[in-house]
């Protein structure tokens, strides 16, 4: 298959929005990754998601959708839905709802819910309006591989794969979206994300937990299989100490191996490899991921140094740690 890229002028979206409809895929930018996205009301398109990114079937996908009037098309909203809707939406938020009838299980791994978002980039959104159904999109990488936030790691990783790549803007978030299950009496976090518990509790005026066992089934994607691995090693250091990096770097390289430290101090290292991870959870969640695949390529083992300031520095180090594969310095 020849992969087409396309720009963000009308008749391009109109082009890849008719490529939706005929059952094709097409990734596309969002503020928190690029999606590769597939008609959510036609199964064997969604089934296709799944063997262009090498997913696991029992994996959900979240149905990304251009106005809140298209989700009760395909989903169940309460009164705490659509307060949550009317208070994230359009944004970083997926909120976990109990499915109806014409949505397919494939989308949602078997499950009766289903996770829906309303993005808040602009770019999604006239592309996700020009598509005229509800769209399922996982992340637009090879599954387990470290998220797309810039349409040329899509194609490093779906080239040939699928049908088009709508060429759009950097993500400005850079990490996935939260995951909210509504369908509980009380609220739980399922992956977390830029909105945090605290900003969610605010709202419904209740207590907000967070998923604390990975390993269990769970409604949501991205929190039971590996995910955001580089191609190299890689290690996470969670308490800045640099004499400890220093020792750890210095033991990697006297045994033939090129590395790199990834942090968001890069003064003190001499002459090592050090790179900057950013200075704020905003530069640091931006540029994680694309950090992570440049390092690949050019280090044969990478060790990460973040220490998580507030809500939102924890759900950067749930990537981090998960792109460690756990592995803690």
């Amino acid at each position: 298959m020849k992969t087409k890229l396309f720009n963000f002028t009308d008749e391009q979206i109109d082009c890849a929005a008719r490529l939706i409809r005929q059952g094709q895929l097409v990734a596309f930018p969002t503020e928190t990754v690029y999606g590769l996205g597939a008609n959510a009301l036609d199964e064997e398109a969604v089934k296709s998601t799944y063997v262009a990114k090498g997913r696991p079937i029992d994996n959900p996908e979240i149905v990304h959708v251009w106005c809140s009037e298209q989700i009760e098309t395909f989903a169940h909203v309460d009164q705490r839905a659509k307060l949550l809707i009317d208070a994230f939406m359009p944004g970083s938020l997926t909120l976990v709802l109990k499915k109806k009838p014409n949505l397919s299980s494939v989308v949602t791994a078997g499950f009766d819910t289903v996770g829906v978002r309303m993005p808040q980039s602009e770019q999604a959104r006239r592309f996700l309006q020009a598509c005229r159904v509800p769209v399922a999109a996982p992340s637009a990488n090879t599954s387990g591989r470290p998220s797309p936030t810039n349409w040329t790691a899509v194609k490093e990783d779906l080239d040939g794969k699928i049908a088009g790549i709508l060429c759009g803007e950097d993500c400005a978030v850079g990490i996935e979206s939260t995951v909210l299950d509504t369908t509980k009496d009380g609220l739980v976090v399922l992956r977390p994300g830029v909105v945090t518990p605290s900003e969610i509790a605010k709202v419904v005026n209740q207590p907000v937990t967070v998923l604390t066992d990975p390993l269990s089934k769970v409604n949501s994607p991205g929190v039971r299989y590996t995910h955001y691995a580089p191609l190299c090693q890689m290690v996470l250091n969670v308490d800045g100490d640099k004499e400890k990096l220093i020792s750890f770097y210095d033991k990697i390289a006297s045994n033939g191996l090129n590395p790199v430290l990834l942090c968001d101090d890069v003064l003190g290292f001499g002459d090592r490899n050090v790179l900057s991870l950013g200075k704020s959870n905003e530069e640091v969640a931006q540029t994680a991921f694309s950090s992570l695949r440049f390092c690949e390529k050019n280090f044969d083992y990478i060790i990460c140094s973040f220490l998580p300031k507030g809500e939102f520095g924890q759900s950067i180090q749930n990537r981090l740690m998960r792109s460690a594969s756990n592995k803690i310095l």
